[in-house]
């Protein structure tokens, strides 16, 4: 029984959901209004085809939270309900303006007081406006009161916000569709039948009534609906400003802070960000289980103000954790070299522990945890490319450990991220067999990274920035398989090691292109002698095969079983 109470959920009409005297309103801090033509359009089709074939449309899924029996918020389907609403005061206009005309005035004066009675809202005796069943956020409601439920044209369309700009041209976009649509019958019964029978009973809904914000947001997470959604972020926004909405002070105070740290770390990653941020301080979070991290630890306005300083805070952490050139790292050539790494394997996972040691440790420890991630990462994701379920677990731990801890050293830390640690037995079986197609643009950068510190680690080999350097990389078989490497490789072999890391190698950019390119192993030979690149001047092998591919390979693993490794 209990479970049932969470939620109602039923199919419906346009007419039920707006009916039985139902008022919806979206949360005063919800996101703007942001449906544009395409989406105007996509709906406009899809009640034409609904007309057309007699059929239903089904518009997704909608979160409604019960206030009070009567009155609902509108968790998710917001752009839905107020596009609709537009719509329905375009067609509404068009009766109208037949009435104004003197077009069967009084049979349309009565079907346009039915219809906004219907579908709008009814009319103040003292002020003689509607009182609408539809408020949209504080952003918006005003001109949708006052400009679109009136009839009424702004006054200044240059001086509209973006959002108010949408809703007019929405309006204007379904009035000049509407004309098109009824020009060869243009009548105020039509207009009434499209509204009440094919708009108000055609277009289904997946209504579900929730009781609280936390059922609502654990609804909307799981669901795909079409349009613009609601996101977590909206949620969250709607709830922290709910807890200073008394105090108008404080309440501007927090919408510039949360602009601000929105506009660090961006609207798409903050969700990312936030739960990276909770899981330096608590116990795993899923992303599904966010706002209820938040609600249980922030419930008033003081808790407010403390969140979002820290999110600030650890916004320009998190940033610079994928910004090499970061203005933090401004002055330590190392931690920008380790941060260019860690954005090149495309490893975030870690940026939790990362967070808190920065904020936590000294410079140096923090750099020697970074080191230490490096390595980790290059083995566990880059080489072995093992499954990543188990490091979130494992930062997570030690992330909660640091912030826990009054003194904590980084060999106690390294300790806790040991058991993602590939060990120098498994790096080198792993290594000694990767293949990385050159192909590809990413991982071509990647080999480029992994040819130069192993270039550098090498007894006079040279000491260059990967993403500077002219080198390029040769294959010493070439890409390009011809009868010159038949005797040695059959083209079966040279499919399976042409782009094995023992068979790559790098070569000044004149010699890779006009001197060596699809030549014989015994004229590269030459051409590998005189070169700059330790990689290649050590390759003094009578003939290439498979077997001296693998070869190499091993000793290029051992070396990289030194570069790249924690010493605990």
């Amino acid at each position: 029984m209990g479970a049932t109470n969470l939620l109602d959920t039923k199919t419906v009409t346009l007419n039920e959901v707006l009916g039985n005297g139902k008022k919806m309103q979206v949360p005063l801090f919800q996101r703007d209004y942001s449906w544009d033509e395409d989406n105007w359009e996509d709906l406009w089709n899809d009640i034409l085809s609904s007309e057309q074939t007699g059929s239903v449309h089904y518009m997704g899924s909608v979160v409604l939270q019960n206030i009070d029996g009567k009155n609902y918020y509108i968790i998710d389907g917001q752009q839905r309900f107020a596009t609709l609403s537009i719509l329905i005061l375009a067609l509404i206009n068009k009766i109208r303006t037949l009435a104004d005309n003197d077009v069967d005035k009084e049979a349309n004066r009565e079907r346009v007081e039915i219809l906004m009675n219907q579908y709008i809202g009814q009319k103040d005796p003292t002020s003689l406006r509607y009182s609408s069943k539809l408020s949209l956020n504080e952003n918006n409601d005003a001109f949708y009161q006052q400009r679109l439920v009136a009839f009424k044209e702004p006054v200044n369309r240059m001086k509209l916000s973006d959002s108010e700009k949408l809703l007019w041209n929405a309006y204007l976009f379904f009035s000049k569709v509407i004309d098109e649509q009824f020009k060869q019958d243009l009548s105020g019964e039509r207009i009434a039948y499209f509204l009440n029978d094919i708009v108000g009973e055609r277009l289904m809904f997946i209504q579900i009534v929730v009781e609280n914000e936390l059922n609502a947001y654990t609804v909307f997470e799981t669901l795909n609906s079409r349009g613009l959604e609601l996101t977590s972020t909206d949620l969250l926004k709607n709830y922290l400003f709910s807890l200073v909405a008394k105090s108008e002070t404080d309440l501007r105070q927090v919408r510039a802070q949360w602009k601000k740290i929105i506009d660090i770390v961006g609207l798409k990653a903050f969700p990312i960000f936030l739960r990276q941020y909770l899981n330096t301080r608590m116990n795993l979070i899923s992303k599904e289980y966010l706002f209820k991290a938040v609600k249980q630890m922030v419930q008033d306005g003081e808790q407010v103000f403390a969140l979002l300083d820290e999110l600030e805070k650890n916004a320009y952490v998190y940033i610079a954790l994928f910004t090499p050139d970061d203005v933090l790292w401004e002055n330590d050539k190392e931690i920008r070299e380790d941060i260019r790494a860690l954005t090149l394997f495309r490893v975030t996972q870690c940026n939790s522990l990362l967070m808190i040691a920065y904020d936590k440790l000294s410079v140096a420890d923090f750099k020697k945890v970074l080191r230490a991630i490096v390595s980790l990462s290059f083995r566990y994701n880059v080489i072995a490319k093992l499954q990543t379920n188990d490091m979130e677990k494992v930062y997570n731990r030690a992330s909660v450990r640091i912030f826990k801890s009054e003194d904590i050293t980084v060999r106690q830390i390294l300790e806790d991220i040991r058991p993602i640690y590939l060990n120098d037995e498994d790096f080198k079986r792993y290594f000694e067999h990767k293949v990385m197609n050159t192909n590809n643009s990413a991982t071509r950068k990647l080999v480029r990274y992994i040819l130069y510190k192993v270039e550098a680690a090498l007894p006079n080999g040279l000491h260059a920035d990967f993403e500077i350097d002219t080198g390029t990389i040769e294959h010493i078989l070439p890409e390009a398989y011809t009868e010159d490497w038949s005797a040695d490789f059959s083209e079966e072999e040279a499919e399976n090691y042409r782009y094995r890391l023992g068979n790559l190698t790098l070569l000044e950019s004149k010699k890779n292109n006009r001197e060596a390119a699809a030549k014989s192993f015994e004229e590269k030979k030459e051409i590998y002698a005189n070169s700059q690149y330790a990689l290649s001047r050590k390759i003094e092998a009578s003939e290439w095969t498979p077997k001296m591919i693998h070869h190499r390979q091993a000793r290029i693993a051992s070396v990289a079983c030194g570069i790249w490794k924690i010493q605990y």
